[in-house]
């Protein structure tokens, strides 16, 4: 495993994943399986974070039952400003909270509403056969997202990998690409800050050439930003140098996690980086002095 920048030696033993998707959203590991392989790497604390929904918690919540395991209970909302795509994690939220429940529950019909607009463009081309709304929804298991979508276009022979479907027809600009319903991120981190959850800015590194990043913490601090995600696959060391430096200097958590999709694209897998447990100790100290 490719080990993190921490500088915590004495929980060299005990490692945490903070960002981790299921078949609840767009992942390929259900709730269950992933808990049984945060176990296999002994992990001592996992983040259940699936897009837009709280639909697999309950699931890994079972699953890790009596383990020597904690399932942290969270969401990652995709927010969008000014074109810019940036993601909030959200952690130790309460998922039977009836305000969140109904966000979720609107933002999964403005899903699948997009899902059916995708459709109708692919099949527009009429580049191979077409593809059915029923197809699509019997893969995700969950929330509807572009991924399930090209799943269907690979077996029907529009491409062979992900990475192709992407580039030629779903990513933004892509000929079948449709805009969806966002929140902003003042919107998001408003709202998990009101239900008493830390929001957490994701994966930095994605936006850090699009946005002044300095800038964009101080004014989403004024909303309620509690954390940065430091400790991501693709920083660099010196990134995560950055990152640590704008967390100390704006009094912002750290965390961190493999963002695993399970086998989707072959991406970050769980366990990859090793985010030692005092990270996760340090937010819990935050949670007691709210």
């Amino acid at each position: 495993m490719t080990k993190s920048n921490s500088d915590s030696s004495n929980d060299s033993q005990s490692f945490i994943d903070l960002h981790l998707h299921t078949t609840a959203s767009d992942g390929t590991f259900s709730p269950t399986q992933l808990v049984k392989v945060a176990l296999e790497l002994k992990l001592k604390a996992i983040a259940i974070t699936d897009h837009d929904t709280v639909g697999g918690i309950i699931e890994a919540l079972e699953a890790a039952e009596n383990e020597p395991i904690e399932v942290i209970q969270g969401i990652e909302f995709s927010t969008e400003i000014n074109s810019v795509s940036i993601h909030v994690v959200g952690l130790y939220l309460n998922f039977q909270n009836k305000e969140l429940l109904d966000l979720t529950h609107e933002i999964q019909n403005a899903r699948e509403i997009r899902a059916k607009k995708i459709i109708e463009k692919v099949n527009s081309l009429k580049a191979g056969p077409e593809i059915t709304f029923n197809e699509v929804l019997e893969l995700s298991e969950g929330l509807i997202g572009r991924p399930h979508i090209g799943e269907v276009m690979i077996r029907n022979g529009y491409a062979k990998t992900m990475n192709e479907i992407f580039e030629k027809f779903l990513k933004r600009g892509g000929s079948c690409y449709v805009p969806r319903f966002k929140l902003s991120p003042k919107e998001a981190i408003e709202f998990l800050k009101k239900i008493g959850a830390i929001p957490i800015l994701a994966h930095p590194g994605y936006i850090t050439s699009k946005i002044d990043l300095d800038s964009f913490i101080v004014e989403q601090k004024q909303y309620g930003l509690m954390g940065l995600e430091v400790y991501y696959p693709s920083h660099t060391e010196e990134q995560i140098k950055l990152y640590r430096k704008l967390a100390k200097k704006h009094d912002l958590l750290e965390s961190g996690g493999t963002d695993c999709h399970g086998k989707l694209n072959e991406g970050p897998f769980i366990g990859r980086l090793n985010i030692p447990y005092s990270l996760l100790e340090k937010i819990k100290e935050r949670i007691k002095k709210e």
